[in-house]
């Protein structure tokens, strides 16, 4: 009986991965392969033949982004995402099989020891990971199975802080979002697992997932789906 329920649990540990994966993962990874596109300039000049034979041979010129702020926070948010999924889904398949990680520090050796995060990035503190730009802090509430992450950059040329909440039981219709702080300075951060209003309130935008093509409705019987295995 027991090994018939754990061939019944890998296909919904498998459903819910891949979808968390093609909700946010992919749409990034292709957003930013577009960018990389878009960043690089060849031009091409050309007055008749010979200046077409000139160019030939020559290498093209490249354009790199700055070192700024657009493209840190964008650096930020890939890894804070890459974080969040990591995270839930190692406690939807822990719950999923009856063993709930206990805390925060779990969830970190977890993902650690799977190398779902850079070996680098772990730290002697419970639920705190060092990225490049930033300090990513992982927030989990046992009781509703949930998970909060919030990147808090090293100083303000890395861009805004970033929070992001799965499940986001207070979305209903907005899309897959997560939250910036509108003040690069002084930046209040909300208490863990605050009603959105309050998150709002500290000062903090939602931001919407863009690259995101899952309808509304469909995000929302997943979010229901994993809820309702879970508590199985």
């Amino acid at each position: 009986m027991k090994s018939r329920e754990r061939g019944n649990i890998w296909p919904m540990i498998s459903v819910a991965g891949g979808a968390l994966f093609m909700l946010v993962i992919v749409p990034l990874m292709l957003h930013r392969e577009r960018s990389a596109r878009l960043a690089t300039v060849e031009p091409q000049v050309s007055i008749g033949d010979g200046g077409s034979d000139l160019i030939r041979g020559r290498e093209v010129p490249m354009y790199r982004w700055p070192d700024s702020e657009v493209p840190r926070t964008a650096d930020r948010l890939r890894d804070v995402t890459a974080v969040a999924i990591a995270a839930i889904t190692y406690v939807t398949e822990g719950a999923i099989k009856g063993r709930a990680p206990r805390d925060v520090a779990e969830i970190v050796s977890g993902i650690g020891e799977r190398q779902l995060i850079p070996p680098e990035w772990l730290t002697s503190q419970p639920g705190v990971l060092q990225i490049p730009r930033g300090t990513i802090h992982i927030r989990y509430l046992p009781g509703d199975l949930a998970v909060e992450v919030i990147s808090v950059p090293n100083d303000r040329r890395d861009g805004p802080a970033i929070l992001i909440r799965i499940p986001d039981r207070e979305n209903v219709a907005v899309g897959a979002r997560y939250f910036e702080s509108m003040q690069l300075d002084g930046i209040v951060y909300p208490n863990p697992f605050a009603p959105i209003a309050e998150i709002i309130a500290a000062g903090w935008q939602p931001r919407l997932f863009k690259q995101s093509q899952m309808p509304d409705e469909q995000r929302a019987q997943l979010e229901q789906w994993i809820q309702t295995a879970i508590r199985k």
